[in-house]
């Protein structure tokens, strides 16, 4: 019995961990608006950003550099709210 209630506990914890949501791009403008970032940085015309991994990259710089401690989710979110208003990344 116990060995069957670990079972369905670990698959369960294993489809929790897979499960991951759509990025809220309203939810990243409140977190960007709302961030220390460099905001010119990010939103003017950049050749280091080339694509939505670029742009992620230079968003998880500034949660790196300015210490913000997003969590991957509203990275994500913050990536799809700045590539809706202003980059168009398909």
């Amino acid at each position: 019995m116990k060995a069957k209630a670990l079972l369905i506990l670990c698959s369960g914890l294993l489809l929790m961990q897979t499960a991951q949501a759509a990025p809220n791009p309203a939810n990243g403008q409140i977190l960007f608006v709302n961030s220390p970032c460099d905001t010119a940085a990010l939103t003017t015309p950049n050749p280091a950003i080339t694509d939505t991994a670029s742009l992620e990259k230079e968003v998880r710089q500034c949660d790196i550099s300015r210490n913000i401690n997003w969590y991957d989710d509203e990275i994500k979110d913050v990536v799809a709210y700045l590539n809706q208003t202003y980059y168009k990344f398909p």
